[in-house]
């Protein structure tokens, strides 16, 4: 286990510091996340009618090609993606697959992103998905694309206007943005702020804001709200004994890296159950400009 440490020095978490979490932290997530052959760093989202856990894990890949159907027409590979954040690319993949569109995935992790191209290369998708090594707030030079995704990497973005003036220049108009991620909701007591900051802390977070003001913010920069989920309810936690027990253990001032995505874990249950967070998906439609 590492003892490298990743605790951010400065109210905003850089992109190396970011980098670091991820690279030390991805084969924990995918040998203890439990998402098994999905390779989703994401949550399970266990909502109505979802009987198992590869459908809650699934459930956000659904969710995006839900949104992503209209644009398909006749010609579906014709149809590009960029998955923001794309982890270790099991939701690139699972796209490309159900929708036989072109994905690009982007993350600041090298552990990423090499787990991500041999996924692709078992899966013989290579002529249909790729993984770019970068910060999706500053992207290379690329043709414009027909949809987005950001599923738990949204709050990584340390400019919330530059996310959407980026989102806005990449997208055409008429293709779709999703973004599914944790949120605050307000107001909050000192003992709130107390739990969120730790949450934002473990986890490396930038933005983490109220859902009206992010809605405002990809207004201004030319989407159109289309659906608005709030799936707080769909998150499973621990059982409150066990939620006690390591939210207790994780104060604990331990240098490991795993040890920050415990802590912020745990703050992230119990600001879920409070109420002072909460995890929505949210589908825009890039507007005429």
């Amino acid at each position: 286990m590492t003892t490298e440490p990743t605790q951010q020095s400065s109210p905003f978490a850089s992109a190396e510091q970011i980098a670091r979490y991820y690279n030390a932290n991805t084969s924990r997530f995918l040998r203890y996340g439990g998402s098994g052959s999905a390779a989703a760093i994401h949550r399970a989202i266990w909502a109505p009618g979802v009987v198992n856990k590869d459908q809650a894990f699934g459930y956000l890949n659904a969710l995006v090609a839900h949104a992503v159907q209209p644009l398909l027409g006749t010609s579906p590979d014709a149809v590009h993606l960029l998955d923001l954040g794309c982890g270790v690319g099991g939701t690139s993949t699972w796209l490309a697959q159900a929708l036989g569109i072109k994905v690009t995935g982007i993350t600041l992790s090298g552990a990423q992103v090499e787990v991500a191209r041999e996924r692709v290369q078992r899966l013989g998708l290579a002529e249909q998905v790729e993984f770019v090594l970068g910060d999706f707030t500053a992207l290379p030079e690329m043709a414009p694309v027909q949809a987005a995704c950001a599923i738990e990497s949204f709050v990584h973005a340390r400019d919330t206007n530059a996310f959407f003036t980026m989102a806005s220049r990449q997208i055409q108009p008429g293709g779709r943005l999703v973004i599914c991620d944790d949120f605050l909701n307000p107001p909050h007591s000192a003992s709130a702020q107390k739990w969120i900051g730790r949450f934002v802390r473990g986890w490396h977070l930038n933005n983490l804001q109220p859902v009206d003001e992010v809605l405002r913010l990809a207004e201004m920069a030319g989407f159109r709200l289309l659906e608005a989920h709030d799936l707080s309810h769909c998150v499973r936690s621990f059982s409150t004994p066990l939620l006690w027990a390591v939210t207790t253990l994780t104060r604990l001032p331990v240098p490991w890296a795993y040890w920050h995505n415990l802590s912020g874990g745990t703050a992230l249950q119990v600001c879920l159950r409070k109420g002072w967070t909460k995890y929505w998906a949210l589908v825009w439609e890039r507007q005429q400009s």
